[in-house]
């Protein structure tokens, strides 16, 4: 038993016409999936400019912690001069003992 073209039109119009309301629900989903891609490129932009602050806090920190080296070790030789003033001044008696 073989099909005739007129029997396999009658069969694709009733898939037509049984998936009609499908072709229906998936085209009211294009909006949704518009707004999803719309998201999806919102939430890389996020992340991309969140990958940018991260690595600018990381040359922060880095700057922070050469700025601070910097200020122990120049306190450090600031205290050593003042020592040192210190003690030229006593050498010529020019501040008190310290008793």
């Amino acid at each position: 038993m073989s099909l005739t073209n007129e029997d396999l039109l009658a069969i694709s119009e009733m898939l037509d016409k049984k998936l009609q309301p499908v072709n229906h629900r998936l085209d009211k989903l294009q909006p949704v999936n518009h707004r999803l891609d719309k998201l999806d490129n919102t939430l890389n932009n996020l992340k991309f400019k969140q990958d940018h602050l991260s690595e600018k806090l990381n040359e922060l920190e880095l700057t922070v912690k050469y700025s601070d080296h910097n200020i122990r070790r120049d306190i450090r030789s600031l205290h050593e001069d003042v020592d040192t003033i210190v003690e030229i001044l006593r050498i010529h008696d020019m501040i008190p003992l310290a008793k």
